[in-house]
């Protein structure tokens, strides 16, 4: 199913050179552009939270000690 959205002439033209350009549907481009910004704004968050718990040093020594606890459990895996 589709439906219409509005976008200004400009982002219309830019799309549509990119589809010429690669020779995929601006449908298909425009499922593109969705996927890499909430990946984009994903990372952004998380990025945020870590360095909100790095100013915690209560929390960011819980960070750290449970990585320890990881890279043990890594470390028996490659033997």
């Amino acid at each position: 199913m589709s439906t219409t959205i509005r976008v200004s002439e400009t982002t219309r033209d830019r799309f549509a050179r990119l589809s010429d350009t690669t020779g995929r549907p601006m449908t298909q481009l425009l499922d593109e552009a969705a996927d890499a910004l909430e990946r984009r704004w994903f990372f952004e968050q998380l990025a945020s939270r870590y360095d909100a718990i790095r100013e915690s040093s209560e929390e960011w020594n819980e960070v750290q000690a449970e990585r320890g606890v990881e890279a043990g459990a890594l470390a028996d895996q490659s033997q």
